[in-house]
């Protein structure tokens, strides 16, 4: 997926400067003029995939009454 060269997030408009890292890009913002890094998640790129937690208790151990 490409990088977005312009997004807006918090109604704030930002503007592509560089790519800090792999997954980590500055950003400068075109209303108050400060720079801010943001990841590929907060940029929509990536999804976030929540696993199900293990459960603890075994078929074998559950004692019916």
């Amino acid at each position: 997926m490409k990088i977005p060269k312009i997004f807006s997030k918090n109604n704030h408009e930002y503007i592509f400067v560089k790519q800090v890292n792999k997954d980590m890009f500055l950003y400068k913002d075109m209303l108050y003029g400060y720079n801010e890094c943001f990841t590929r998640f907060d940029l929509g790129m990536v999804k976030e995939i929540v696993k199900p937690p293990k459960t603890e208790v075994k078929p074998e151990r559950v004692i019916f009454l």
